[in-house]
């Protein structure tokens, strides 16, 4: 059987694409490590890297390999960081960015928890929209409603929710709530507006059925708080996020318009660039804050 070690060399040299780099990474000698990538395929019986050319390449059988053993030594490191942290202390500072309009509602209860259960640790929140650099912004965690694009991001679901359709009772007392979407076009409709375009579209989904409807808002703002205001004050019929509305409804403050109607599953994401580099309290943050949600 292949040594662990010979496997970690090989690991190296595949994300390296370069035995040199690898060399320095693992502060060994060249030779050391073509060596032990000699010895693996010798081993596996495999060629596992492409040496034919002035840049080294993976064979087919070489990513495949990798692949795999690059899953199994993330969880051995992984493992071994998790028993060092156990004896490290939580001080320090995590930066967490969190989508605007959730902060107060899903994340601040988990914030207060931190910093009362963590007293020496230091939090750094960054609302945004953008989707922020884990490097170059210094980002430890990022919690997002939309799934990264790129592939070598570890990416976690904490809750699934809907936008729901809502109007305030002192405005359906004047105005008679739409009973078919064809009749919203008769009612004030705020709307989430952002860029430079004017239209918004609702998609709108009952059993097999779906239907969008593009329009110009009444009144478009680019901050859901402020359209929950607006909403609750009579102004409109417009669309909330779930977490933002749900104890609206629950109080009476808002009802729901065309219940039977439904917008389309988002869903909320905690993603960092890897359990190796994900620090202690990161990891801790992440833990409570998906218990929060649960």
């Amino acid at each position: 059987m292949p040594s662990l070690d010979a496997i970690a060399v090989f690991s190296q040299v595949a994300r390296s694409q370069s035995f040199t780099e690898a060399a320095h990474a693992l502060n060994v000698p060249l030779s050391t490590v073509s060596r032990k990538v000699s010895e693996l395929e010798a081993n596996l019986n495999t060629r596992l890297i492409d040496r034919s050319k002035r840049q080294i390449r993976l064979t087919e059988a070489g990513a495949t390999y990798f692949d795999l053993c690059r899953k199994g030594l993330d969880t051995l490191e992984y493992a071994n960081r998790v028993m060092l942290d156990r004896h490290s202390d939580t001080a320090g500072t995590v930066t967490i960015t969190v989508p605007p309009n959730l902060m107060e509602v899903l994340f601040l209860k988990a914030i207060e928890t931190f910093q009362l259960r963590y007293p020496k640790a230091r939090l750094r929140v960054l609302v945004s929209e953008r989707m922020l650099d884990f490097v170059d912004d210094c980002v430890d965690l990022s919690f997002r409603v939309a799934p990264p694009k790129q592939p070598d991001l570890v990416v976690r679901t904490l809750l699934r929710y809907r936008h729901r359709l809502v109007a305030a009772p002192s405005y359906a007392s004047v105005h008679n709530l739409p009973r078919k979407l064809s009749e919203l076009s008769r009612h004030k409709r705020i709307g989430f507006g952002f860029n430079s375009g004017r239209n918004v579209t609702w998609s709108f989904s009952r059993a097999a059925t779906t239907e969008d409807t593009k329009f110009e808002p009444d009144l478009a703002i680019n901050d859901y708080a402020a359209i929950r205001a607006a909403v609750v004050a009579g102004q409109g019929v417009g669309e909330l996020p779930e977490p933002l509305c749900k104890n609206d409804l629950r109080d009476g403050k808002l009802v729901e318009v065309l219940p039977e109607w439904r917008f389309p599953k988002i869903q909320l994401f905690a993603v960092h660039s890897g359990n190796t580099s994900l620090t202690k309290l990161a990891r801790l943050f992440l833990d409570l804050a998906a218990e929060e949600m649960r």
